[in-house]
């Protein structure tokens, strides 16, 4: 980035700052780099004025995907608009399959009630990316009315677009996800069990605490990835997870099972144990490893 460029970029925060739209407009479409546009369709959503929706919406036909990407999450969270979706269906129905896939994850990033009737059928797409970014849309979007079609898809063949799925269903809630999620504890993919915990933990109710002690049994575990400045990659157990989960809801009916976990083999499942009932009220003797 030369001078010249440095100072247009703090430009922008000093429009942002002083809601200089007039300014901002021009740096949409300046032709100089992309980055400008970027980050002034970044302010443009984080000032939150509707008259800077038709720029934003012209936005989405930039060159440059990280200004498409910035001007559909600014819509966002101006409470998205129709005609932005309008502006991306046609990609998703006829693209080629990476415009596809970007135009799915527009429309969530947009979240926009609207974008749910052509992210139904994208769900189907033969690009399983395609599948999986219309799933994670529609978790995003939040409207209940797509709980049915993301039940279906967690029986897709892809095991992303399953987790996918599961994570959606989280997102949505209600007593209906939370139903077709507990088929998905029994899945063949320990990352689609674990998430599956994660979002009926999201979810809670009676049904869910059902579910959850019966995942106390899982011998699954996912390696999640370190925070930078972290030690190494860790192992999570799927049944420690649901502990987790448990306490989290905090239903009385988990204690016993919880305090079986105190002599699980896994010393961290232990200790998870321990700190859950000690959330829920009940007092034990310190995990190993204390």
């Amino acid at each position: 980035m030369g001078i010249l460029d440095s100072l247009l970029n703090l430009n922008i925060d000093e429009m942002k700052a002083n809601r200089d739209l007039e300014g901002l407009f021009k740096a949409l479409t300046s032709k100089r780099n992309y980055y400008l546009r970027r980050d002034a369709a970044s302010a443009l959503g984080e000032i939150g004025d509707l008259i800077a929706m038709e720029p934003l919406i012209a936005a989405l036909e930039d060159p440059k995907k990280d200004v498409r990407d910035a001007a559909a999450e600014a819509i966002g969270k101006m409470g998205g608009d129709p005609r932005a979706v309008e502006a991306v269906a046609e990609t998703l129905k006829n693209g080629k399959s990476l415009e596809r896939d970007e135009a799915a994850s527009a429309l969530g990033k947009i979240r926009h009630k609207a974008g749910v009737e052509h992210l139904l059928p994208a769900l189907k797409d033969q690009n399983c990316f395609v599948r999986q970014s219309a799933a994670a849309s529609l978790g995003r979007i939040g409207d209940p009315s797509a709980v049915d079609a993301l039940g279906q898809a967690l029986k897709d063949d892809d095991k992303d677009v399953r987790q996918a799925a599961v994570l959606a269903l989280g997102e949505i809630g209600g007593t209906a996800a939370a139903g077709l999620l507990i088929q998905s504890l029994k899945d063949e993919s320990v990352a689609v069990r674990y998430r599956t915990v994660e979002s009926l933990g999201r979810i809670g109710g009676p049904g869910a605490v059902d579910a959850l002690i019966g995942a106390l049994k899982d011998g699954g575990w996912i390696g999640l990835q370190a925070a930078k400045g972290k030690p190494p990659d860790k192992k999570v157990w799927v049944r420690q997870k649901a502990i987790e989960a448990l306490a989290e809801i905090g239903d009385a009916k988990a204690v016993a099972p919880i305090t079986e976990a105190l002599n699980d083999k896994q010393e961290a499942v232990r200790r998870v144990a321990q700190k859950a009932l000690h959330r829920l009220g009940v007092s034990t003797p310190a995990a190993d490893g204390q």
